[in-house]
């Protein structure tokens, strides 16, 4: 067996044990939720709702909140929610706890629209009353009461409060006589008023009719038009028609002159058949191949690739130039389509390759970064390794992938995207296509 497909065997192995390890030792629930869509949602305050947490609609767990940030001074949560579940425009969603001291999740309430949210909508958001507020609350509220209290002791009197009733009563009652009058002498006014009110509805309804018949007769004009400008359309079809004959016509002349040319009459004809005229087209040929062979070296290489981010059910696209001045030595530039950060970054690496393994270090994700490669198998099988964002908190980005060239032009890929940090961790496959 060939040394390097032992050590492609032993790296294969490596990788597999490292990856179980990060598996088990992680948090490896990530891998087995459902795919879904992502929701954002703004709330003041989340006080008590922890990551993961459930989102539930009608008391149905729908989802989980992936993600809580500080965004300006409001809480943004990003909701990952079932792909089978459809969530109306205007739903309204609200922090809620499973009883008094139940575990918080989010609660959707659904709407009456007939749109359902794409992803990445933002749902509107209702605030919750926590134990604190409402203590706050049900404070203000007996302070109320107490006022109203003192209002009604204030109104039926201190010293006399059957009395002070009983005159209330009699002041209603009295008021209640006067307002049986004041309609009795207005109920003929009353009467014309409502008769008036009945006439403008019939003639609003005898508007609506002549509007209707209005409609009927602009239908019937438009009819009418189309019948008179029917022959005008068949005269166009016509020299459609022509103009068509006219192009078989001319395909018929160019195919003659092809056959003039393949006997070898004609200028263009006796180029063409003429030997010599190949010779000294190869000998021109040779001529360019000398002047071009100082050159010949250079290896330039455009690559398309797309990873496909199982977390996020996410496309991450790849643009690739290599430039190759010796087999030794090799520079990368990308532009990358990001969809965790929703912008383009870029990298630019140079690097330096000995035997099977390759170094390579420079702008990775627009943030400096690091890369060894492993190539097997006369490099149709590439291991990689790679670290950049060396500032983050609490440690760089690590990402772990492996390439296997199934053809000339199409390769496929597998890793794992941030494999050292949990919450981050994401895994990926792809292809890319080379030219």
């Amino acid at each position: 067996m060939k040394r390097e497909i032992k050590i492609g065997i032993f790296m294969t192995i490596a990788i597999f044990i490292l990856s179980l390890f990060i598996f088990i030792v992680g948090d490896i629930s990530v891998f087995f939720k459902k795919k879904g869509y992502p929701l954002f949602v703004n709330f003041d305050s989340v006080a008590g709702l922890e990551k993961r947490a459930v989102v539930r609609m009608a008391g149905v767990k729908v989802g989980f909140v992936k993600k809580i940030t500080l965004k300006e001074t409001r809480a943004e949560v990003l909701l990952n929610i079932d792909s089978r579940v459809k969530v109306d425009q205007d739903s309204k969603v609200t922090l809620a706890s499973l009883g008094l001291l139940g575990e918080k999740y989010i609660e959707i309430m659904p709407g009456e629209g007939l749109e359902f949210c794409q992803p990445g909508d933002v749902l509107g958001s209702i605030p919750s009353i926590s134990f604190d507020q409402l203590g706050v609350l049900l404070f203000s509220v007996g302070n109320e009461i107490k006022e109203l209290g003192g209002l009604l002791r204030e109104v039926i009197g201190e010293g006399e409060p059957e009395a002070n009733i009983k005159e209330t009563l009699q002041h209603l009652s009295s008021f209640v006589a006067e307002l049986k009058d004041f309609f009795g002498e207005s109920k003929g006014e009353l009467n014309k008023s409502i008769k008036k009110s009945s006439e403008a509805i019939q003639k609003f309804e005898q508007g609506v009719e002549g509007v209707s018949h209005n409609l009927d007769e602009l239908i019937l004009l438009l009819k009418s038009t189309v019948e008179e400008n029917r022959e005008n359309v068949k005269i166009n079809l016509e020299s459609i028609e022509e103009l068509i004959l006219k192009i078989e016509k001319s395909l018929g002349l160019l195919n003659e002159s092809l056959e003039k040319i393949n006997k070898g009459e004609g200028t263009l004809g006796r180029l063409i058949q003429d030997a010599g005229l190949y010779e000294r087209t190869e000998e021109t040929v040779k001529g360019v191949q000398k002047m071009i062979q100082p050159v010949s070296s250079f290896r330039v290489k455009m690559e398309i690739r797309a990873d496909y981010l199982t977390e996020g059910n996410l496309l991450k696209n790849y643009l690739t130039f290599g430039l190759w001045p010796t087999p030794e030595k090799f520079l990368l530039a990308q532009i990358i389509r990001d969809p965790l950060l929703d912008k383009f970054t870029y990298s630019l690496q140079g690097g330096i390759r000995w035997g099977p393994l390759a170094s390579r270090a420079g702008i990775l994700e627009s943030k400096f970064g690091l890369g060894v490669d492993y190539y097997t198998l006369h490099d149709r099988l590439r291991f990689s390794i790679e670290s950049f964002d060396f500032n983050r908190h609490p440690r760089p980005n690590f990402r772990i992938w492996t390439r296997y060239a199934a053809s000339k032009y199409v390769c496929l890929l597998v890793g794992i995207e941030d494999f050292t940090l949990a919450p981050n961790r994401e895994l990926f496959f792809g292809f890319s296509l080379g030219f």
